[in-house]
């Protein structure tokens, strides 16, 4: 590895699209609906538009997890890169709700092909401290990024719900990039491992992917529900006003990310977990009794505080204890389940809300996440060693 900091900082810009994916857009759902009168399921259908690459990326990660172990990495991230930019930036020109949604159907292949490459290459590239750092600060650019991309969009939202889409380009400047500074690791294998075709992956993942996919279905509450929870409370609030609240949640996520390997080095991943929950916990609880837009933040930012060690948590424990021969795959999956949780979260919760209330299904997923860190904190033990 010829120059590590330019390694590290094109691996942190191709995660950055990973983001984008969703994000970018939130803000202007509200309009992208009132676009659309005639549509009767135009409600549901603009909240799907918004998570339905979630589903293609759970669909995918898993075949592109099986090509790079197959293949190799740095060929098929060129591709999901182009892939990325073409498809994301289809909504500018597509004009019904149905078109745009097969234009973010590619969009969720390319971000699995990307999100899987890039964390894989981490584990390939680096080891030890240098690795446990290195995913906590991927996980906190992502959230960073989030919050600079939420309050494009959200500003961009206001000249019109096209306009966010622009932000998806940005991804034709990671391809140079990734040519001229990344190179196609070698073909590692584990140590005592008598054939490569008997290596599996780990009993332990399913864990890791259950948990991951819990913390994702509630956490994506907010970029799929704080837009029309705001709207609820003050209807004279903007599309950027949406925008900031959801940056600041992101940006105390990426902070918290940032710090992740400190925390690690003192807690078990089991303990992490608990923690995690109980804090988005409690700031869905304070979320659920606000009644104005300044009540909302104490609530988001609380739970972006606990939202932002699962990620690293989860890429930490999958790289530690899958063999090189399977961590494509096995990263594959974790993919997989982070975004099938995205994808299902309207879908989850939206019936909740029918019933209730927004407010109120953020109360009651305050006590299910209060409940789910109290067994993981029961069941307290290291998945990994390190």
């Amino acid at each position: 590895m010829k120059n590590p900091t330019l390694v590290k900082v094109t691996i942190l810009f191709c995660s950055m699209m990973t983001v984008m994916a969703g994000a970018t857009i939130a803000p202007s759902l509200p309009e992208m609906k009132a676009a659309f009168p005639d549509n009767p399921a135009a409600d549901t259908l603009v909240k799907l538009i918004l998570t339905i690459p979630g589903l293609f990326i759970a669909l995918s990660a898993p075949f592109s997890g099986w090509v790079i172990d197959r293949f190799g990495r740095i060929k098929l991230l060129v591709a999901m890169l182009f892939l990325y930019a073409l498809a994301g930036t289809s909504g500018l020109y597509l004009n019904t709700l149905f078109e745009i949604m097969i234009g973010r159907m590619f969009l969720g292949v390319a971000v699995g092909g990307i999100m899987t490459i890039a964390v894989a290459l981490i584990g390939d590239y680096f080891q030890g401290d240098e690795r446990q750092k290195l995913l906590g600060i991927q996980a906190g650019i992502m959230s960073l990024s989030a919050t600079v991309f939420i309050s494009a969009g959200g500003g961009l939202a206001d000249l019109g719900w096209r306009y966010p889409f622009y932000i998806y380009g940005l991804a034709v400047l990671a391809i140079p990039m990734v040519l001229l500074f990344l190179k196609e690791p070698p073909k590692q294998v584990s140590e005592n491992s008598e054939t490569s075709s008997k290596i599996g992956i780990p009993k332990i993942a399913w864990t890791v992917y259950i948990v991951s996919f819990l913390g994702m279905s509630v956490f994506y509450m907010m970029p799929v529900q704080i837009p029309f929870f705001i709207q609820s409370v003050d209807s004279s609030i903007s599309n950027s006003a949406v925008g900031l609240s959801l940056a600041l949640c992101m940006l105390v996520a990426g902070l918290v990310s940032f710090n992740y390997q400190k925390i690690k080095n003192k807690l078990t991943h089991y303990q992490i977990y608990g923690i995690s929950f109980v804090i988005m916990g409690l700031g869905y609880l304070a979320v659920s009794q606000s009644n104005s837009y300044l009540m909302v933040f104490p609530g988001m930012t609380i739970a972006g505080a606990g939202a932002g060690l699962v990620l690293p948590n989860s890429n930490l424990c999958l790289v530690t204890i899958a063999a090189p021969e399977v961590r494509g795959r096995a990263l594959g999956l974790l993919t997989t389940f982070i975004f099938l949780g995205q994808f299902m979260s309207p879908l989850m919760f939206q019936p909740i809300v029918n019933i209730t209330s927004i407010g109120d299904t953020f109360m009651y997923l305050s006590f299910a996440m209060v409940l789910v860190a109290g067994i993981s904190l029961l069941r307290n033990r290291r998945l990994v060693t390190n």
